[in-house]
């Protein structure tokens, strides 16, 4: 993909570049980590799967660091592990997220507290860890993955779940302005349905049901997402992409 046609720009960009992906043991984040290994940049893998996240790291020629995001210590040392490992960082894609659904009647709190502290608290921690590493950094960016429900609430059983969502989009308008005068270009994608295990962990039997459905039927692949982070991460330095939102040409559309 091309930016007024320019190909040698768009590859000096991409080369290098020095990034973080959470959440990066499947899905999405192993999906974008190993996009832009093949673009040319040196990647570090963050999630709390050891295993798995080993194994993609292998396939993607990347660092693996395995963190709880869900405690601020640990955040803080991964991202300064995989600063020091790469000897800086340049990029911090904010993948991890959890996803429950459930009624505010009758949900549980517990589902409720993984949400918010993997989806906001989690995604604070690390920025916060990384703000002064991106500081230093070369066309130093933040790419916040949400979702469409941080646009819309999808129906009642997603109200939490969007929320926390809703929240990823507030903190990157926030930390756009905050972060302005260090140079550091903050981009939120709201994908719409995505081919992921996220719809397994739906503890309801008929909802994960539901899920899993759509996201056969409706669904972009993780791949189709990760091609959306290159294109953020190839623009030009004076090019700030606020928003990028992106739904399957077979997912109803509202």
């Amino acid at each position: 993909m091309l930016w007024l046609g320019e190909e040698t720009l768009i590859v000096e960009v991409r080369q290098g570049r020095r990034v973080l992906v959470t959440g990066a043991s499947d899905g999405i984040g192993a999906a974008v980590a190993g996009h832009l290994a093949r673009d040319g940049a040196r990647v570090a893998l963050l999630a709390r799967d050891t295993a798995r996240l080993e194994d993609v790291a292998r396939r993607s020629g990347g660092l693996a660091i395995t963190a709880d995001l869900t405690d601020p210590p640990s955040a803080t040392r991964a991202v300064e592990d995989a600063a020091r490992e790469m000897g800086g960082l340049d990029v911090l894609v904010n993948n991890a997220g959890v996803f429950r659904l459930g009624r505010v009647a009758d949900g549980e709190i517990a589902d409720w507290r993984d949400m918010l502290e993997v989806n906001v608290l989690g995604l604070l921690a690390v920025t916060q860890a990384a703000i002064p590493f991106l500081r230093l950094g070369r066309h130093p960016q933040i790419v916040n993955i949400s979702s469409m429900s941080g646009r819309r609430v999808a129906g009642a059983v997603h109200g939490v779940y969007s929320g926390t969502k809703h929240a990823v989009h507030a903190l990157g308008d926030a930390l756009r302005q905050e972060l302005h005068a260090d140079g550091i270009r903050v981009t939120t994608v709201s994908p719409g349905i995505v081919r992921t295990n996220l719809g397994a962990t739906v503890r309801d039997g008929e909802l994960r049901s539901d899920v899993g459905r759509s996201q056969v039927e409706q669904g972009l692949s993780p791949e189709d997402v990760a091609a959306q982070v290159s294109y953020i991460l190839s623009v030009p330095p004076d090019v700030h992409l606020v928003e990028l939102a992106v739904i399957s040409s077979r997912q109803q559309p509202g």
